[in-house]
């Protein structure tokens, strides 16, 4: 996936979701957010350098950080 990076708890929670369909609709929030990185809310501490931010989808988020060109995911959460 050109654009993306993605971290190491993110990488471990995309192996342990139950199903393809899971890892699909995750997949398909992390394109989503690759294609506009600044249309979701910043969560960055007050005073922090790093821009984080926080997409949700039906039953899954994530949290990245964008950077020129590309997006790098922190965390992916899983309601489903």
């Amino acid at each position: 996936m050109h654009g993306m990076v993605f971290e190491d708890l993110a990488v471990e929670v995309m192996a342990e979701l139950p199903t393809d369909e899971a890892r699909g609709e995750v997949l398909t929030l992390v394109e989503a957010v690759r294609k506009d990185p600044r249309a979701w809310l910043d969560v960055r501490d007050p005073g922090s350098v790093e821009e984080i931010r926080e997409a949700f989808g039906a039953r899954c988020w994530i949290q990245y950080m964008p950077h020129s060109g590309a997006i790098e995911v922190r965390e992916i959460g899983w309601a489903g």
